[in-house]
């Protein structure tokens, strides 16, 4: 299997706080800026990085280079990709909320749309989600995927017990234009970037 991939895990945090001011002099207030409540700085973390032939994904079914990919919602979905998250966590008593942001690449015919789970691979248990990206457009080039998806406490906590992350795509032939046959999307491919993104309550550390 010749995927070309580079993935992120293990994530050591990172913050990077922009504090923008306006010239009201009310903003220069040294009370405020002596107030943690006043001061919230966003966190920002790589989570996974790769690109991905679509038939370096195709290694536990034969599809005939004839086969007509179906429209949503039945598709053809590929092998999951699955990596090891070990170290990788945004608890803290600081951080209310972590979005999960996917800026991805289509280069095949066919529109793409992507799961994220947690597991546990010990048991082979799914810990909540799983979390979809919706369709991502035949052709997408850096595309920003809506909504962002959201990780709560508990999902947050899920993140902390699990040991696996896996990613589980599908292709589907456009709703306009010619239908797609897997001749023509196998040879192509597509790239996907995941990042955290956190919020930081300083006053709850």
């Amino acid at each position: 299997m010749k995927i070309i991939k580079r993935f992120t895990t293990g994530v050591v945090l990172f913050s990077a706080a922009i504090m923008l001011f306006s010239c009201n002099l009310e903003d220069f207030n040294l009370k405020k800026l002596a107030d943690p409540t006043y001061i919230a700085p966003d966190v920002f973390a790589p989570l996974a990085y790769g690109t991905f032939k679509v038939e370096d994904l195709v290694t536990t079914t034969v599809i005939p280079d004839s086969y007509i990919i179906p429209l949503a919602p039945t598709g053809v979905t590929l092998d999951p990709f699955s990596m090891d998250k070990t170290g990788t966590s945004f608890r803290s008593s600081a951080i209310d909320s972590v979005y999960l942001i996917t800026h991805f690449t289509n280069n095949t015919p066919a529109d793409i749309e992507f799961q994220l789970s947690f597991y546990d691979k010990t048991t082979g248990v799914q810990l909540g989600g799983p979390y979809n990206s919706g369709k991502i457009p035949a052709g997408a080039q850096d595309f920003l995927c809506k909504p962002y998806i959201g990780l709560g406490p508990a999902d947050q906590d899920n993140l902390q017990n699990s040991d696996d992350i896996r990613l589980y795509f599908t292709l589907y032939s456009p709703a306009t234009g010619p239908p797609v046959s897997y001749d023509s999307a196998k040879g192509t491919s597509f790239t996907i970037k995941i990042a955290f993104h956190a919020p930081v309550q300083l006053w709850k550390l």
